[in-house]
């Protein structure tokens, strides 16, 4: 149903979690168009495209984008423009002052406070921080508009979420399946809402168990790597080796890319030791990690347990193995269950 009263003519929905963002987005186009009207009354703008080298096609520039802006609705009286990789907008200006695109910011600062009458504007990202977006247009949007932001690892669970969402899908788990599904594939709700479809596609209508989860539901492996680093920081084997098991199962084609995955979460682990040492504050090291704030908090935790001597140790072992696995991916599995054992017996803990 349309809602022609709405008050927000500008919009910004940001964040990793890509399933919530395209369906806000899609519900507040929704909002706006009736669905006939948006064969003529709906353009999609990507900022990636706009700001590409002139020489390329240009079917989606900076010009159309401005042309559409100062075009009047047709057969309608009103307008949705989408601009998706807004973020893109900022380092694009920082780093280049051609005509174009100082135009194009003009042009988005001016839309941003004064949208046409006719006009309602829609800013998709998949940026998960403030920072990374230009200062003064969301400042602009804050003050004029609506901003949403879904992040993956924030301070919430999805819990209610993977129970609705999954009885909206005939899939109907149990509270401890729910949970057990969350920590096996992390919060974000595109990898969710992909397991739940899957088992939506052989359980449908039937008690979803912990035994069923177990059996079918596969981690993301970002994630999946952070639970297992997490784990080797408390020097807990059994639940490391399961989580590396599942991960081998998942995809056992992929050792080489899942041993690269271990290698940079220790490598971030071993520079965040160094800024401890350096006797950087807590608030600094947050700050410089590229993470989410409930995620990173957690990062910073599991590099405490371990000394400064055994972070570089496991780092220069996990270094001198990476070729092994490269040349022999099939080495994989045993190199990291040997790996694994020797640092939750506390063996790396000295100098050899």
């Amino acid at each position: 149903m349309t809602n022609h009263n709405l008050p927000h003519k500008i919009c910004l929905i940001y964040g990793n979690q890509q399933l919530l963002v395209e369906e806000t987005t899609n519900n507040l186009i929704e909002e706006r168009l009736e669905d006939r009207e948006r064969e003529w009354s709906l353009e999609r703008f990507n900022a990636r495209e706009m700001l590409k080298p002139s020489a390329a096609p240009d079917r989606n520039s900076i010009d159309d984008f401005l042309i559409s802006c100062e075009t009047l609705p047709m057969l309608t009286d009103r307008k949705v423009i989408q601009l998706d990789n807004f973020e893109l907008i900022k380092k694009a200006v920082k780093t280049n002052d051609s005509k174009p695109l100082s135009k194009l910011f003009e042009a988005l600062s001016n839309i941003i406070n004064n949208p046409p009458e006719s006009l309602w504007f829609v800013f998709t990202s998949s940026a998960m921080r403030e920072q990374d977006f230009s200062k003064p247009l969301l400042r602009s949007i804050k003050q004029s508009g609506r901003i949403q932001k879904f992040v993956a690892y924030d301070d919430s669970s999805p819990f209610n979420w993977v129970v609705q969402r999954g009885e909206k899908k005939g899939v109907l788990l149990s509270a401890d399946a729910a949970r057990l599904m969350i920590n096996i594939v992390g919060n974000d709700l595109t990898d969710l809402d992909h397991e739940l479809e899957k088992l939506s596609l052989y359980f449908l209508g039937e008690p979803i168990t912990e035994d069923l989860i177990k059996e079918h539901v596969r981690g993301h492996k970002h994630f999946s790597v952070f639970r297992m680093t997490e784990a080797l920081s408390r020097k807990e084997l059994l639940p490391a080796l399961e989580i590396l098991d599942q991960q081998l199962q998942a995809t056992p084609r992929e050792h080489v890319r899942l041993f690269a995955l271990i290698l940079m979460q220790f490598r971030r682990l071993l520079i965040i030791h160094c800024m401890l040492s350096q006797l950087y504050k807590e608030s600094e090291i947050l700050a410089k990690i590229s993470l989410p704030l409930f995620i990173a908090k957690q990062v910073l935790e599991q590099a405490k347990n371990f000394s400064n001597l055994e972070m570089q140790n496991i780092y220069a072992e996990l270094a001198n193995l990476d070729l092994r696995v490269k040349f022999k991916s099939s080495l994989a599995p045993l190199i990291l269950q040997d790996l694994f054992q020797r640092i939750c017996k506390g063996q790396f803990k000295t100098d050899a």
